[in-house]
């Protein structure tokens, strides 16, 4: 998953410096797989299915505690009850005695992941290429796509994304276990900063956290609520929809109406051809601008983050009229990569950016138009601070849903691969506070609150234009 923060924060003389450095990327980055000291299992979920000795073990979880400290800026941040973390990671430690597998450690190290409350803070479950690579070896997983709310669990579609029979109907077993006890199990190891954003990352990641939780099953015994019939699904060799390697289009496109309307759809702030990205935002203004549309809604509702040039210099280029900044308060820990001269790595430096960044000079490439941004639970890391800037210097209406993350973003994501069994863990080093300067610790909360409807996306962006043409 990922996200990245490119900004500047520094003094007044060397502000601009930062966060061009301060990477939040919770997109994959490349693990290294070991061989030494293990013991393969008879199914291979790589680093997962080998064992490892306590001695091991718990010098992993000191490598992670101390590159924890040496990296993040203030626990406190997310972290509810600091006592209370350590004494879970103490209580980890005191229960490593004999030999686990990567898989079984990985169950006991995630729980500290909803302790930890920070989608930036994480002990994360696999790349999507290393899923993508296990189930061409022949991984079978849990068969249906799900959603995961409040309300319980619900099928959405089978696994990979095609159409299924029970589509919509609420699942009350798996296997004889009560829905809501495997969604409690699977929601603690979730990394995230509320419960709608683990909520809304479990659906996606639902039949990969299954398989770590609950191990290999052939095949799924499911009781839907209304209904004492059992249904019996095998397992499926398939790739989830959300770790699927999909097209430019798919991330990033433009649906033009034909009432002077248009829908621009960003899905995340990155991509590996930057210039392919930014000549598509400008051939789409140009578009919005040639065809006169009067009003524009920008879909942020499924995007995760990345980094702040793309949202800068590829959306607001187009539509801010003022100058404007993309965060206030900050704190941040130096790094020796990073460190400055003068700086003392290890240390902890507060500050506020103050540099405005000026509006695009050639008005003709402004769109004049309304602009309503959709945002959803989804919304996370740079898209958080998009929807900061949007609402506090009033570029746009915000739309749809609290976003995922809180307001106060931590980010400059920072990742670790523990030496012995190569689990991967995320640590931010840097904390920013939206521009009006308000420490808010809440999601942003939309101008306009819209039901995100998890079963038909095209009703929830015709509900967002129809709320946004009532403006």
């Amino acid at each position: 998953m990922l996200t990245t923060i490119s900004e500047q924060v520094k003094n007044t003389n060397s502000q601009q410096t930062w966060l061009t450095k301060f990477k939040t990327t919770l997109a994959s980055s490349l693990l290294l797989l070991t061989t030494s000291q293990t013991i393969y299992a008879d199914e291979s979920l790589g680093h997962f299915s080998q064992t490892y000795t306590p001695q091991q073990i718990l010098a992993d979880i000191n490598q992670w505690e101390n590159f924890l400290h040496s990296t993040h800026p203030n626990l406190a941040h997310s972290v509810e009850n600091i006592d209370d973390f350590y004494t879970q990671l103490d209580s980890l430690r005191g229960s490593i005695k004999t030999p686990m597998t990567g898989q079984a450690l990985w169950r006991e190290l995630a729980k500290l992941n909803a302790t930890m409350a920070d989608g930036h803070l994480s002990f994360d479950d696999g790349k999507n290429a290393q899923w993508r690579a296990w189930i061409k070896d022949g991984v079978q997983l849990f068969p249906l796509e799900v959603v995961v709310n409040n309300q319980g669990l619900f099928v959405k579609s089978t696994l990979g994304g095609d159409a299924n029979t029970y589509q919509g109907k609420q699942i009350s077993q798996i296997n004889g276990i009560p829905a809501s006890t495997v969604t409690e199990e699977l929601l603690q190891r979730i990394e995230g900063d509320n419960l709608a954003f683990r909520q809304a990352l479990l659906s996606r990641r639902f039949a990969m956290t299954y398989r770590l939780v609950y191990g290999a099953k052939e095949n799924f015994n499911l009781k839907f609520k209304d209904s004492e019939t059992t249904v019996t699904l095998n397992a499926l060799n398939q790739q989830p929809e959300s770790i699927q390697s999909k097209p430019f289009e798919h991330y990033f496109n433009l649906q033009m109406l034909d009432n002077k309307q248009a829908i621009l759809t960003v899905k995340t702030f990155g991509w590996d051809e930057p210039k392919k990205y930014f000549d598509f935002m400008a051939e789409a203004f140009q578009k919005l601008n040639a065809n006169q549309v009067e009003h524009l809604l920008i879909d942020i509702s499924e995007n995760t983050g990345g980094d702040d040039e793309y949202w800068m210099a590829g959306i607001l280029r187009y539509i801010a009229q003022k100058p404007y900044k993309q965060g206030s308060d900050y704190s941040a820990k130096i790094l020796a990569k990073y460190r400055d001269p003068g700086e003392v790595v290890g240390t902890v430096v507060t500050g506020s950016l103050s540099r405005m960044i000026k509006p695009e000079t050639d008005k003709s490439k402004l769109f004049k138009g309304q602009v309503n941004v959709l945002t959803g639970p989804l919304t996370y890391s740079s898209a958080v601070l998009f929807a900061n800037t949007i609402q506090d210097h009033k570029f746009a209406t915000l739309i749809g849903a609290p976003t995922g993350g809180r307001s106060t973003q931590s980010g400059g994501i920072q990742f670790l691969t523990l030496r012995n069994t190569q689990i991967r863990a995320v640590v931010p080093r840097f904390i920013l506070a939206r521009p009006s300067g308000n420490q808010q610790m809440t999601p942003v909360q939309p101008d306009i609150e819209l039901t995100i409807n998890p079963f038909n996306r095209a009703q929830t962006l015709a509900d967002a234009l129809s709320h946004s043409s009532k403006l």
